[in-house]
């Protein structure tokens, strides 16, 4: 299945637009000596999107529902013992971030009237321009969009037209108002480079939310996130990563307060004016709403 596209264009190069959990499966299949393995798979796939998508986030005991199928076929996954590199796994959060947030009801009727997107995609990060040389300048200016793909995006695509002398050059690219990166745990280097791509892609669009989500914390007890542009770094299971002990039995489950509280984070982030001079000169603090 595809998620919503605008117009019917296919817009491959800047959406990722199947499921992507779904997506890595069936390259599994004609590259996998072990076919039989992922019909399997697929089959227990399809079964869960089946059950999971009649449900609706704005109600609890339906997202509580959500989570536990989430907990179940995320078990099912990584009892098959697949390495971490093949994304299978960790595929599996990002393709539940779609069923999570699309029920939020701005964003539901946004589908439906194929106005913005959920789903992966090469997020803006910013624009510039890179002439080969003055004469160049003068007849090209040679625009650069520096983009960065991001796990999961509330995103809408932009099209722009650029007039230089009496030529037009037209680019797309997509802007999202959240972006997700989704990792099955956080070490140092990874929020390292997370922080710079959330400063990178605010510096696009300072009013967009960046948030990381991860199963396990591996992160040390001494690093500070009180400056970080990361907005929020949600840790679904509420434990240390063990590196001894990895199994699905060690793990805690996914916790559906967690889900809730980052249900509720974006819905509050969609919900909220972002920038009104007016009403911050009569609050009498023009930063922060």
């Amino acid at each position: 299945m595809l998620y919503p596209l605008r117009r019917g264009i296919l817009l491959n190069s800047m959406l990722n637009t199947e499921r992507p959990h779904g997506n890595i499966l069936k390259k599994k299949i004609g590259q996998s000596n072990s076919k039989y393995l992922f019909v399997e798979i697929i089959n227990r796939y399809n079964r869960w999107i089946n059950e999971i998508q009649k449900l609706n986030s704005e109600n609890d005991k339906d997202l509580e529902a959500k989570v536990k199928l989430l907990n179940e076929y995320k078990n099912y996954i990584d009892e098959k013992g697949f390495k971490l590199q093949d994304k299978i796994g960790s595929s599996v959060i990002e393709e539940f971030l779609f069923f999570l947030f699309k029920d939020i009801p701005e964003v539901s009727t946004s589908l439906d009237n194929q106005f913005i997107f959920l789903g992966q995609g090469n997020a803006y990060m910013d624009l510039s321009f890179a002439p080969k040389n003055f004469q160049d300048f003068i007849k090209n200016p040679g625009i650069y969009i520096n983009k960065k793909n991001q796990d999961f995006t509330i995103s809408k695509v932009v099209k722009c037209k650029f007039i230089n002398n009496d030529k037009e050059e037209t680019a797309e690219f997509v802007v999202p108002t959240v972006a997700i990166e989704c990792k099955t745990f956080i070490p140092s280097t990874m929020l390292g480079q997370s922080e710079f791509e959330a400063q990178k892609i605010k510096q696009g669009n300072p009013f967009s939310l960046y948030i990381m989500i991860a199963e396990q914390n591996a992160l040390s007890e001494d690093v500070l996130l009180k400056n970080s542009k990361i907005d929020e770094i949600f840790i679904l299971r509420r434990q240390k990563r063990n590196a001894a002990k990895n199994t699905v039995s060690d793990k805690k489950p996914i916790d559906f307060a967690i889900v809730k509280e980052l249900y509720e984070f974006v819905k509050n982030h969609l919900r909220q004016d972002w920038f009104n001079s007016k009403k911050a000169t009569e609050r009498g603090r023009l930063i922060k709403l």
